[in-house]
């Protein structure tokens, strides 16, 4: 491994040595209460709801991107591990649009969820693709870039898993500063 590499290693343990210094951070209650209460055709919440079809538009396109983009000469793709990436990506966008549409129906911890678990893992599959064009790994590391969306889904469970049981816990997830995500 370069320098570059260890340097890279490093600024991220800090980062994750950081966040556990940070004390527990439950999700605040009031996150759920949106502005707009409006209702449409029989649906709570209908145009934090409906918002979210942008994000299956997206998914979609990307998705037909990444799939119809043969691998070789002229793709975009550095290798197998960074289209990987990026369809893991574009099906999380897509999936967002489901996720987050379930969310604003019913706004409550439970369904935030499902709200936050498919952004997550776009992060973290888009940190992924852009590691794999930007840093020079090892292959069996590049490789090892697949956990990264797995870790981004182990974040949003272990905050469902400490909210459930009364000691929320944001402060140790990708998503601990964003707001709602429509």
């Amino acid at each position: 491994m370069s320098w570059r590499h260890w340097v890279l290693l490093a600024a991220v343990l800090a980062i994750i040595a950081g966040s556990l210094l940070f004390p527990r951070i439950p999700q605040d209650p009031a996150y759920h209460n949106f502005a707009d209460h409006r209702g449409l055709l029989g649906v709570p919440n209908f145009f934090d709801v409906a918002s979210n079809l942008f994000f299956l538009f997206v998914g979609l396109a990307g998705f037909r991107f990444v799939y119809a983009t043969p691998l070789g000469e002229r793709s975009p793709f550095s290798d197998s591990v960074n289209r990987w990436s990026y369809f893991i990506f574009f099906v999380a966008v897509g999936s967002t649009a489901i996720g987050s549409g379930y969310y604003h129906l019913h706004p409550n911890n439970e369904t935030l969820v499902w709200d936050r678990l498919p952004m997550a893992i776009g992060f973290l599959a888009l940190l992924a693709a852009i590691l794999c064009e930007r840093v020079i790994f090892h292959d069996m590391l590049r490789h090892l870039l697949f956990l990264l969306p797995v870790a981004g889904a182990a974040t949003v469970f272990y905050w469902e898993a400490t909210e459930r049981h009364g000691n929320g816990d944001l402060a140790r997830t990708p998503l601990r500063n964003s707001g709602h995500s429509s």
